[in-house]
């Protein structure tokens, strides 16, 4: 996930004071959807094989706790959170993609030992770092501690964010790639679908152009249907490509003009909206699920930021399996 200032904008929106919490509604997980979701094909629902649960078990194994949902809140707070609702795995922000924008779960570095402990006495492990930009003329040594710190937190994967798909922004992308792969890390281009390469397969072009066998791809599924992409473009992809996966949910189009706010501030969660989530999933390799969710539309405001993570975990796996 990247944010312009119009994306700074969307998220400080969230950010004013909420009314005391109350009790959300039901979540109508809509199951007059759920063949869509769960097969490209029109036709009578399937009996689930044995393979196919097993697939479904594997993919709740690896669902992620993704910065936007608790990008309000403390980093140490968030992790509790986490441990809490039943995650196991989370990534981190640490490294702001404009100078205008903080926010509270930023990690800085005088935090990472206590930082450490915690997550270790929680049993959740960093799975991904946000987030990076490159281009022509980006000074990737100014990226060394944001990934050194990410690094001493045990990241495995970090996302890069590509101005263009050109030669110059290749070469940033194959530096920058570089520095990761040196402390344990892989960098993987998210392609948006407000910016840059702006697809599926503009993105592994400019991986390719990058030369670089360490740098990946990350897969949202807002972007990837936002972009025109199908599950059938990312099953023919090289499964070594994908390496790090974000999930949400939500109808099949919206206006040009809401793609960035719907992407930094109001996404819907696994089973509310239109998405081929299923399919998606099983066309997928064994590969981290990050929930990326953020949900600040007046309906997600009375809940507090402990009922919001539960909230995306329950509702992610009820979907998966079919409850």
């Amino acid at each position: 996930m990247d944010f312009s200032d119009e994306s700074v904008k969307y998220i400080d929106a969230g950010r004013q004071p909420l009314p005391a919490a109350r009790k959300f509604p039901d979540i109508v997980v809509r199951k007059d959807l759920r063949r869509h979701a769960f097969s490209q094909d029109a036709g009578p629902p399937k009996t689930k094989s044995v393979g196919e649960d097993v697939k479904r078990e594997d993919a709740i194994r690896q669902l992620c706790l993704e910065p936007l949902p608790v990008l309000d809140v403390p980093v140490a707070d968030a992790v509790d959170m986490a441990a809490a609702a039943g995650f196991s795995c989370m990534s981190l922000w640490v490294n702001s993609p404009t100078p205008q924008f903080e926010a509270p779960c930023r990690v800085e570095q005088r935090a990472a030992p206590a930082l450490a402990r915690q997550l270790k006495d929680a049993g959740i492990t960093v799975r991904n770092l946000e987030v990076f930009r490159v281009g022509p003329g980006t000074d990737i040594s100014l990226y060394a501690a944001p990934l050194a710190l990410g690094a001493e937190l045990g990241a495995k994967t970090a996302t890069a964010i590509a101005r263009d798909g050109g030669s110059e922004t290749a070469e940033a992308l194959a530096r920058l790639t570089h520095l990761a792969v040196g402390l344990g890390i892989r960098m993987n281009v998210e392609f948006l679908s407000y910016r840059g390469p702006n697809s599926l397969s503009q993105a592994v072009d400019l991986v390719t152009l990058a030369g670089n066998a360490g740098t990946g791809i990350l897969v949202d599924i807002l972007h990837l249907v936002r972009t025109g992409g199908s599950v059938e473009e990312v099953r023919a992809l090289n499964p070594a490509l994908i390496g790090h996966v974000q999930l949400c949910d939500g109808p099949l189009a919206v206006p040009a003009e809401g793609l960035e706010h719907e992407s930094a501030s109001d996404r819907m969660l696994p089973g509310t909206g239109e998405f081929p989530l299923a399919a998606f999933i099983e066309a997928l390799p064994t590969v981290s699920l990050g929930l990326e969710i953020p949900r600040m539309s007046a309906a997600f405001r009375g809940l507090t930021p402990e009922e919001r993570v539960a909230t995306l975990l329950q509702t992610t796996r009820s979907f998966l399996r079919g409850d």
